[in-house]
């Protein structure tokens, strides 16, 4: 009766042309959507529908549905804008008030535009005033609008204001800034990425695994099934993007975890099949053992990697959800393609992509004896062994060689006994050495890993954004000249019903207002402006209502016309139609999106609980709109769901392990080297980023910023859980394979580790030069969740599975597999 792993192979083996051109034809099916499926993505938040922030928008939205939603500022900076340059700044400024309005044709709503010289045409100096800066070097002009994510106002907008207005003068620049700028310069710096791994990481990679494999013919295949996975995946989440959010980096980790885990499984699979290739000469017999052992080690490695990045769909934001949803295509991608594409490619060219000269050179440093052929008889061989012509006089193997081994056999089985790997694993295998080694190695990790609780994350766009963006620079410039938090202000909205503005609000507004500015952000009631607060005037209930009036009627006395004025342009913008409710915009004198801006935010929530609780708001509703509110309340959900996502996800490593292998001491040896790895880089990633202990060198991906960005902890978590395990499935599942063929516990462990410690470094090597290309990137985002990637991948090829790992196997011994049944050990290579 055929095994699984024939019927596996049967059709491929019937039809492998047949294959190839169903894969061809598919690639070509899906280049166009891949293609197109980076420029689909985008970074926006959307806080959860239970959050503050997402009432609070509700609120807002359903009193000003009219309003703009997103904002665009022009950043102006030049010399004497506002006397010199008055008049020609304000033709560029009414005119690019035009051209928005007409670039917004087919939005929800049109744009409209705000500035020092639009004020002042409007005879409103106080206003105008909050748009200069005190030099008169500064301006900026505020455009309010409401598009699609698929129009093209925002690109339009900025080569008007930019580069083609015939009316702003040669000595003044221009530079535009704003949410959606950062995302599409966010957006390019991703596209660079990707360039860059295309020519320099894959390329790499590839260099790295033809010489694991020593086979140069051989190397056509990863080359395939990385470039066909790549078009597959991004392919598939082109409609994906389409349906839901997908996040704009997504394509970055896709493409990195494509490179990395498709050479890692065309390697797995591809030296198992040369080493047996070496051994059978026969390529049908080499795939079916291929596919029986290697094949189940990548499903294993695999199907618990897709879970672990399943666990992502817990958390409550898309674009969360979206990375778990790539990175999973992206796994089962590869795993599909390596087990099908490979086998058809090996049936169609296998005489000549299966080069044994190129194998023997490499692989096992195995050769053909002189006069013996690959399958001669222990006879032979010993003759052989005996004579001039042979390798020489060494002692054949304890016993365990029989009738019918190969020369290739012998040969690999004595290169053994050589091997760094079996001289290293006998050392770690007696408990006097391996149990100093194992404490001290354990030692020296936990003082790093004591830093993990100091982990302090922040939601700045400083760290989200490439460096040199044109979009952050502005930003820069924007916060010089009028504060961080002029890009990003709040609304402080008050609702009360069904009743008109009276003294009652009034009161309210006071007492809000007065407890908010004695927050360090909002130092003073200057950083509030509404129709209770004009620049540094407070304006109580009384004086409202003479100013509305004698504006309305045109008989403000000159000395009151230009705050009369004023109070009513605010008055238009802010209250509602019915007089029932407006609101007060809180420029910050931080940046919202800092850790000081959130900071506020939470204090400024609880001040307004407490004026609630005490009576002081006598019934009104109070909400902050805008700011920094829905990336806070989106990202704290995230992190109040994330100890939940680590059990889980942890939870079901337990399982499956246990599953996989009928045991229940090999998933509790896994959390605990995965748990190990983890504490140790989220430590390291504290003391380099929020310590600076690798600023000294001076690149950019090391620099100290004090925090970490929110995403990398949350994203690398998956990634740094599933690759452990792929690795660790590798090493156990070879050492489980040796021990079923009967030999002893540290004989399995010793063989298992010479055959797959050597892959597993070659792996780990490609793995994070693999990662590393995201070292490369503009974004810091990038560099710290590629540093966790690249330190936790090095440690675990280099410590945890080839020197904690045998320890432990050899600490446990017979009860490593408990409560598994294993045949009686009889082959002892010790």
């Amino acid at each position: 009766m055929a095994t699984l792993p024939e019927r596996f192979l049967a059709p491929i083996r019937a039809r492998p042309r047949l294959v190839l051109l169903a894969y061809f034809l598919v690639f070509l099916a899906l280049l166009w959507p891949a293609a197109h499926f980076t420029a689909e993505t985008d970074s926006s938040f959307t806080a959860p529908a239970s959050a503050e922030s997402a009432e609070a928008t509700r609120k807002y939205n359903e009193l000003y549905s009219s309003s703009g939603s997103l904002a665009a500022i022009v950043l102006l900076t030049g010399s004497n804008l506002t006397t010199t340059l008055l008049d020609d700044l304000s033709l560029y400024s009414s005119d690019l008030a035009a051209q928005a309005a007409d670039l917004s044709s087919s939005c929800d709503s049109q744009a409209t535009l705000t500035s020092y010289y639009s004020f002042l045409d409007a005879s409103l100096p106080s206003l105008a005033a909050n748009f200069a800066s005190p030099s008169g070097d500064e301006t900026f002009l505020y455009i309010s609008y409401k598009c699609a994510e698929t129009s093209s106002f925002t690109t339009d907008l900025l080569n008007y204001a930019t580069k083609t207005s015939p009316y702003l003068p040669a000595a003044v620049s221009a530079g535009v800034t704003g949410i959606e700028y950062f995302q599409e310069d966010t957006l390019a710096g991703v596209e660079s990425d990707l360039s860059t791994m295309d020519s320099f990481i894959l390329p790499l990679s590839l260099v790295i695994l033809g010489l694991v494999l020593g086979s140069l013919s051989i190397m056509v295949i990863p080359v395939c099934t990385i470039v066909v996975t790549i078009v597959f995946s991004f392919g598939i989440m082109y409609p994906v993007a389409l349906a839901m959010q997908v996040v704009s980096f997504t394509s970055s980790v896709m493409m990195s975890l494509t490179i990395a885990m498709s050479v890692d499984y065309s390697l797995f699979l591809l030296s198992r099949l040369l080493e047996v290739y070496a051994i059978t000469g026969d390529k049908h017999e080499s795939l079916v053992s291929t596919i029986t052992h290697a094949g189940h080690t990548i499903i294993a490695s695999g199907s618990t990697l897709c879970l672990c990045f399943a666990g992502m769909l817990l958390f409550p934001m898309e674009m969360l959800r979206s990375v778990g949803v790539g990175a999973s295509i992206a796994i089962l991608c590869c795993l599909g393609v390596n087990l099908t594409f490979i086998p058809a490619m090996v049936y169609c060219f296998g005489d000549s992509l299966l080069n044994m000269r190129d194998c023997e050179k490499k692989l096992c440093c195995v050769k053909e004896l002189p006069g013996v052929p690959p399958s001669g008889s222990l006879a032979d061989l010993n003759d052989i062994l005996a004579s001039d012509g042979g390798s020489g006089s060494e002692p054949l193997l304890k016993g365990q060689v029989g009738e019918g081994t190969s020369a290739y056999e012998l040969e690999d089985e004595r290169k053994m006994y050589k091997s760094v790997w079996y001289r290293m694993g006998a050392k770690l295998l007696k408990l006097k050495i391996g149990l100093p080694i194992l404490v001290m190695v354990v030692a020296a990790m936990l003082p790093i890993a004591s830093y993990f609780p100091q982990l302090k994350t922040s939601i700045g766009f400083d760290l989200l954004l490439p460096k040199g963006a044109p979009s952050l620079e502005t930003f820069e410039d924007l916060g010089d000249a009028f504060g961080p938090g002029t890009l990003s202000p709040y609304k402080l909205l008050f609702d009360w019903g069904e009743n008109p503005i009276n003294a009652t609000s009034f009161d309210v507004f006071d007492a809000t207002i007065d407890a908010l500015s004695r927050l360090p952000a909002t130092p003073s009631k200057a950083s509030f402006s509404g129709i209770a607060q004009l620049a540094d005037t407070s304006i109580g209930f009384v004086e409202y209502e003479y100013l509305m009036t004698c504006t309305a009627n045109g008989n403000c006395p000159d000395a009151f016309s230009d705050a009369g004025n004023s109070l009513a342009a605010v008055a238009s913008q802010s209250n509602t139609e019915s007089g029932c409710a407006t609101y007060f915009t809180t420029v910050l004198n931080v940046d919202p999106f800092s850790n000081d801006g959130t900071d506020w935010l939470v204090n400024a929530r609880d001040k307004v609980a407490k004026l609630k609780a005490d009576g002081s708001l006598k019934g009104y509703d109070v909400y902050f709109v805008d700011g920094a509110g829905a990336e806070y309340d989106a990202v704290k959900v995230v992190y109040d769901v994330f100890p939940l996502m680590i059990t889980v996800t942890l939870s079901t490593v337990f399982v499956l392990m246990g599953i996989f292998f009928k045991s229940i001491v090999v998933p509790i040896r896994s959390v605990f080297s995965i748990s190990l790895t983890l504490a140790w880089v989220y430590g390291l990633t504290v003391l380099v980023y929020q310590h600076g202990i690798l600023a000294w060198t001076g690149l950019s991906c090391f620099e100290q910023t004090d925090y970490i960005s929110w995403l990398p902890p949350v994203m690398t978590f998956s990634i740094i859980v599933g690759l452990g395990l792929d690795y660790d499935v590798f090493l156990i599942s070879r050492v489980l394979e040796f021990r079923e063929e009967a030999f002893t516990d540290n004989s399995a462990v010793l063989k298992g580790l010479y055959k797959t410690g050597g892959i597993i470094t070659a792996a780990g090597i490609i793995m994070a030069v693999a990662f590393s290309g995201l070292l490369m990137s503009s974004e810091l985002l990038l560099n710290q969740t590629a540093f966790c990637l690249v330190m936790a991948v090095l440690v675990d090829t280099f410590v945890v599975r080839t020197v904690l790992v045998p320890i432990l196997l050899g600490m446990t011994g017979e009860r490593s597999w408990w409560p598994r049944q294993l045949p009686e050990a009889r082959i002892d290579l010790e």
